[in-house]
């Protein structure tokens, strides 16, 4: 009898582990957007809509600096008004002591993921928003939380 009622024990135990598990991948996104600071940056394609992943547009921030010979792993990017948006002022390797600020990956070289280098959206919205960022007329809204994580919440015009 004992056998018998610590299988749904177990299976219980087995639901509460996976769930927790997703909790801790999808935690930084989670935590910006339900925590974080709106922030307005200055957004550009990387590529169109891709037609085998939908409305699928990843994003490039050119207020934001590219890595160039840093070591692979954590870096930081504090951030700063510029007009009406804000832009990255430089890449630290030591987390800042204050917000504002991007806790991204870097490979050593080029651009940096900071969370927020993709969007998807619904297939009508996606034309147009892929028509204002060919045009350099869209910001994206971004919330950043006191960490540093980030998450995209929309894309609007300048």
């Amino acid at each position: 009898m004992t056998r018998l009622m610590s299988r749904p024990v177990l299976v219980a135990l087995a639901l509460v582990l996976q769930l927790a598990l997703l909790a801790v991948a999808v935690w930084p996104q989670l935590s910006a957007r339900l925590t974080g600071t709106r922030y307005r940056l200055a957004v550009g394609p990387v590529d169109p809509i891709d037609p085998f992943r939908g409305a699928y547009v990843m994003l490039a921030y050119p207020g934001l600096p590219a890595a160039s010979n840093l070591r692979p792993g954590r870096v930081y990017v504090p951030l700063a008004p510029d007009g009406t948006l804000w832009k990255g002022t430089g890449i630290v390797t030591r987390r800042p002591a204050a917000p504002p600020y991007l806790s991204c990956e870097t490979r050593g070289e080029g651009p940096l993921s900071c969370g927020i280098d993709s969007l998807f959206l619904p297939e009508d919205a996606a034309r147009r928003t892929q028509d204002e960022l060919g045009a350099d007329r869209a910001a994206a809204v971004v919330r950043v939380d006191a960490q540093g994580n980030a998450a995209v919440v929309a894309i609007e015009p300048r």
